[in-house]
């Protein structure tokens, strides 16, 4: 009696092993490019509550008083105070902002300005103010869109389905 397997045996196996593991490879790098177009949404998410919040608690930023926070969405997101420059988040540099609406009509860029200590803000675009402000966040790695709503009431961000 032989013990051990034969060559033409072992082959099958290897085989069997590369067939899954390329399988495997191909689910987890698109799985990767996923988890990449996650994370720069929450990075914006976090970007923009961290901005709203430390305006709702102080009219400090960058130890400089100011009485007006913009926020300026276009082809990423940017910030500026009355008494700064504007300040780009270079983590959202690759990611653009599409189906920008302001009450309804498209607009290609739109800033938000809020005050310290106030749970409102006003939204405005090419001379045009509106009540809500909503807009596809669009991660071009991957075409992935996450939808979001702000309105002018308190100024939170919503994430709403897309269409």
């Amino acid at each position: 009696m032989k013990k051990g397997f034969t060559l033409i045996e072992i082959v099958i196996v290897l085989v069997v092993i590369g067939i899954l593991m390329t399988a495997t490879m191909r689910f987890g790098s698109g799985h990767i490019v996923d988890l990449k177009a996650q994370s720069l949404k929450e990075d914006f998410v976090g970007y923009y509550n961290e901005l709203y919040n430390q305006n709702m608690t102080s009219s400090y930023r960058n130890e400089k008083q100011y009485k007006f926070l913009t926020i300026h969405f276009d082809t990423g997101i940017r910030y500026q105070t009355d008494s700064d420059p504007v300040v780009q988040e270079p983590n959202l540099a690759a990611v653009t902002f599409r189906e920008l609406m302001l009450d309804s009509q498209k607009t290609s860029s739109a800033q938000i300005q809020l005050v310290p200590y106030m749970l409102w803000c006003t939204f405005m675009s090419q001379g045009i103010t509106g009540n809500i402000f909503s807009f596809q966040f669009y991660v071009p790695q991957n075409g992935k869109q996450y939808c979001f709503e702000i309105k002018s009431e308190t100024c939170k961000l919503i994430e709403m389905k897309c269409n």
